[in-house]
């Protein structure tokens, strides 16, 4: 197991420990992947028109949902944590988990763009720089005597890439746990076909 995953391991183990479950039933489950498939599709469109660094936004908010869903199903405790204190509410932390091993056994990613970028934007996940990516997506931030905007930090590529991601992430870790979310990753699955080809 490389370090990365026992630090993926170890974040998992620590969120599963404390707080409350997410999604206690099945319509829960299914509204809960329903709105993470619309933040996916909000994405792509904003993608297509042009707005790269917004659709970024959406596609790591998308990555967080997916982490808080799926994790927080399997927590048992009845114990509500103060927000600040809850991994599932900590961007890092549902980035790293968003990212497990498994995600990166299918071959989709890789024939999108490459092996090499896939395990870089997962290791970037892993170490917080998805944090980064998701402030600059939406700020403007002044550099000395410069303006830098989003739509300047975040590249189509980039924006591109984090989509296709997330939706990987969806369809790994919650995609069979209902009926419904069979019927959602149609729509998903359509996304990666249209952005992977792009």
């Amino acid at each position: 197991m490389s370090k990365s995953d026992e630090n993926w391991s170890r974040a998992l183990e620590e969120t599963l420990a404390e707080g409350e479950r997410i999604g206690k039933t099945k319509d829960q489950v299914n509204a809960a992947c329903e709105h993470i498939t619309q933040l996916l599709q909000d994405a792509s469109v904003l993608l297509e028109l042009g707005s790269h660094a917004t659709s970024a936004f959406l596609s790591i908010s998308a990555l967080e949902e997916t982490a808080k869903v799926h994790i927080g199903m399997y927590r048992r405790s009845t114990n509500e944590l103060k927000r600040s204190k809850d991994p599932l509410f900590k961007h890092r932390q549902k980035h790293e988990l968003a990212l497990g091993p498994t995600v990166a056994m299918g071959n989709r990613l890789q024939a999108a763009f490459g092996e090499q970028r896939m395990r870089e934007l997962i290791e970037i996940g892993r170490a917080g720089g998805l944090v980064q990516i998701r402030e600059s997506a939406l700020y403007v931030k002044q550099q000395s005597e410069q303006l830098l905007v989003p739509k300047e930090i975040v590249s189509i590529m980039t924006s591109r890439e984090l989509l296709l991601l997330a939706i990987e992430s969806f369809d790994d870790a919650l995609v069979g746990y209902t009926n419904e979310t069979f019927e959602l990753a149609a729509q998903t699955d359509a996304l990666f076909i249209k952005w992977a080809s792009a």
